[in-house]
């Protein structure tokens, strides 16, 4: 059998760490052993090079045998009990091997089966210690109010817990950038409290291997890196450590150690919300190892820590958050009318600023900008308004750093950096409230700027750990929760007041625009009273005269002067057709009739009688099949088919005898498949149209053909089209030139 280590030969400098693939090392720390079987077939695959030192047998032995072989019984029982349960969870438990005790992790990676195994021993007297340490998370609720005294507690707590020289609890900002939030130490130690450490300290690699990792331990920086071997049969090049405890770490890390002067280490990930939130770090400055049941009790009092974030925050906001909400409560209890002045009056009180602690407030309404306390120019808001409501797509935005957005506003960035922006949702309607500037002094563990040093062996992780201090002065102070949500509260309540007062102004203006109308209805009556008497009186005069003209002085008259005083005569009379047609088309919307039930087949029965003598005259068939009782008003509906057969008789073909049909149909279109209306279909066979006109034909004096070869208005279609959208229901024409049209008319079935 050959066989072959997996050890990650890729060189990694600090030009390309940040593509370190750190998971897959191919090597573990010197303290312990790692084995790893297939899942399936439980045949050892991978095994640490210095196994021998642990279980008297080389790795060249292992490697190729089943598990079962190597192990007695009793482990192997105990190595896969509540496996199937629990797959992808670490399990942990003592053993005893070649009469020494081992802690055994083991763990799944893909389809190899880790096990890891480190020596282990009661310490530190550990069952009194972390009896007395876990009935003392409770008491941390009690003696902590904020998130920093509680963190103090943890670090005090977990320094007697492990006794390493130091204890310090990271937290990140949204960068990742850590501060140093709570320290316990050894009195001989400089104070690394308050500190940041920039984010390449902890590239993002490493950062994702925290989230699945919780703990991670490096009990001697100066350990030597134990290969991890496999055989050419079994096809794995690589084995995943993100879980492992044993997994060797970062060459460019372990320079980073010595540079600080760090012996061991000890890291729990806090987590909040499946992010990052911070670390706990324990420094010792000598080799340290630790049990896994003290381990497991650090672990516990990290996911302490983050179950108490949110809490915390609360309780360090609650001062703030009681004054803001008192503001806005101040604010929503004033009593205000529904005018424009009232804007004025809200924004004068100094409430609007204090409620989420700014230094000004402005707000654009329409054409207006009000203003108080201290705010950039009206121009200047105007511009500020016009780019954060298309940088914010007219939603809302906070920033305690302006200058970070856009420079093109640096102007107005340099004095009001910090901005808590809101839309009112109308074009660039706003309310922004301003804090100036704060200089902010930073206080880093050596300078973030020289975070890689370069010397004559070439790049490394910086050496100096000096305190460097940095003056940040392109921001404000932050934005709290608190009064986000106050700010956010207040613009809810002003904007239902604003749509107040565009309510109340809309009634208004409909008030005086129905004033308006009742002016313009009494004006129309005085036109219809003057169309029907004073303008029908002098046609009827000019009809009579001309009529005795051509009648009884016809024989006196030259034939000219008569076939002027004709056309006189049919002038006039189309002239009053029109004054009348026009007059049925206002009353047709001026009508108020209620609806009733009207019987079609009677209806249009009784229209067949009174147009008897006129079908007779054009020689015409008018054909009725059976129809539906419909509701609506009678006469207006009479007046709708009459128009609509007058019409046909008036473009009757020469080539062929008028025939109209009326008649219910059941041809299925998308407004017959709603199921809500009655189709009702005219056709004739008349001279027909084009369907490229066939929504013209229902506009008021809309014509198609010359008004010398057919008389009329041009309004008795948009009658109909007018008779139809009282009934709240739909007109529509389809023809064909030299073939005919249908007039199809749809009746909702319930009016």
């Amino acid at each position: 059998m050959i066989f072959k280590d997996i050890v990650n030969r890729d060189i990694v400098n600090l030009q390309n760490c940040e593509d370190e693939p750190i998971h897959i090392p191919g090597l573990i720390q010197s303290h312990g052993f790692l084995i790893a079987i297939d899942a399936t077939t439980h045949i050892i695959t991978v095994c640490s090079e210095n196994i021998n030192t642990f279980i008297d047998l080389t790795y060249e032995k292992l490697l190729g045998k089943k598990i079962n072989q190597i192990f007695n019984a009793e482990f192997i029982d105990e190595l896969f009990l509540n496996n199937e349960e629990l797959p992808n969870q670490a399990k942990v438990f003592n053993f005893v091997i070649n009469e020494k005790l081992f802690s055994i992790c083991t763990h799944l990676s893909g389809n190899e089966i880790i096990i890891e195994g480190e020596p282990t021993e009661n310490q530190f007297n550990e069952s009194n210690i972390l009896y007395n340490s876990s009935k003392q998370l409770l008491s941390y609720i009690e003696d902590s109010f904020t998130l920093k005294e509680l963190a103090n507690s943890v670090a005090i707590a977990i320094k007697k817990i492990t006794h390493y020289d130091r204890v310090m609890i990271y937290r990140f900002d949204e960068n990742y950038n850590g501060e140093v939030i709570a320290e316990s130490k050894e009195g001989f130690l400089e104070s690394f409290l308050g500190l940041h450490y920039p984010h390449t300290d902890i590239p993002v690699q490493a950062r994702e291997l925290y989230i699945k990792n919780h703990l991670r331990i490096i009990g001697d920086v100066n350990y030597t890196p134990i290969p991890l071997y496999t055989y050419t049969d079994s096809n794995l090049h690589t084995l995943d450590l993100s879980l492992s405890v044993l997994r060797s770490v970062s060459p460019i890390h372990i320079e980073y150690l010595h540079n600080i002067g760090v012996g061991a280490t000890l890291t729990i990930s806090l987590l909040h919300k499946g992010k990052l939130w911070g670390l706990i770090t324990c420094h010792h400055y000598s080799a340290k190892y630790l049990s896994q049941e003290i381990r497991n009790t650090v672990k516990l009092h990290g996911h302490f820590i983050t179950s108490q974030i949110d809490v915390r925050l609360l309780n360090e906001e609650y001062e703030i958050a009681r004054k803001t909400n008192k503001a806005v409560e101040k604010l929503v209890n004033k009593e205000l009318s529904l005018q424009r002045n009232s804007i004025e009056l809200l924004f004068k009180d100094e409430a609007v600023i204090n409620l989420c602690n700014s230094i000004g407030v402005s707000a654009i309404i329409g054409k207006e900008v009000y203003r108080l306390g201290k705010t950039p120019s009206i121009e200047d808001i105007k511009r500020l308004s016009s780019f954060l409501c298309h940088y914010s797509n007219n939603g809302s935005l906070t920033t305690q750093s302006l200058a970070r957005i856009s420079s093109d506003i640096s102007v107005i960035a340099n004095e009001f950096p910090g901005i808590n922006y809101h839309s009112l949702g109308n074009d660039q309607d706003c309310i922004i409230w301003y804090r100036l500037q704060t200089i902010t002094d930073i206080y880093w563990a050596g300078d973030p700027s020289k975070s890689i040093e370069k010397d004559k062996n070439g790049l490394s992780p910086r050496k100096s750990f000096e305190k460097f201090t940095e003056s940040v002065k392109d921001s404000s102070k932050v934005w709290l929760k608190s009064e986000i949500t106050a700010s956010q509260n207040f613009v809810n309540f002003f904007v239902m007041h604003l749509r107040a007062i565009l309510l109340n102004e809309e009634k208004e203006n409909q008030r005086k625009l129905s004033e308006i109308l009742k002016e313009t209805n009494a004006e129309l009556e005085n036109i219809n009273w003057i169309s029907t008497h004073d303008l029908q009186e002098p046609l009827r005069k000019i009809r009579m005269m001309a009529s005795m003209l051509v009648g009884d002085e016809k024989e006196n008259l030259p034939e000219n002067v008569q076939q002027k005083i004709i056309k006189m005569q049919n002038s006039a009379e189309r002239m009053q057709t029109l004054i009348s047609d026009i007059l049925k088309y206002t009353k047709t919307t001026a009508q108020n009739s209620d609806f009733e039930d009207v019987n079609l087949n009677v209806l249009l029965n009784e229209l067949n009688s009174e147009l008897k003598d006129t079908l007779e005259e054009n020689t015409a068939t008018l054909d009725i099949t059976s129809l539906p009782t419909i509701k609506g008003i009678n006469f207006l509906l009479k007046q709708l088919f009459s128009n609509i057969i007058y019409n046909s008789l008036k473009f009757k073909s020469n080539k062929r005898i008028p025939h109209i049909s009326i008649r219910e149909s059941f041809e299925k279109d998308s407004i017959l498949n709603s199921g809500n209306y009655y189709k009702i279909e005219i056709e004739d066979n008349g001279i027909g149209i084009d369907n490229q006109y066939s929504q013209k034909i229902f506009k008021i004096f809309s014509r198609l053909n010359d008004k010398n070869e057919f008389s009329g208005s041009g309004i008795g279609l948009a009658l109909c089209k007018k008779i139809m959208t009282k009934h709240q229901g739909i007109i529509s024409a389809d023809g064909k030139i030299d073939y005919g049209v249908t007039i199809k008319i749809y009746f909702p079935k319930t009016n």
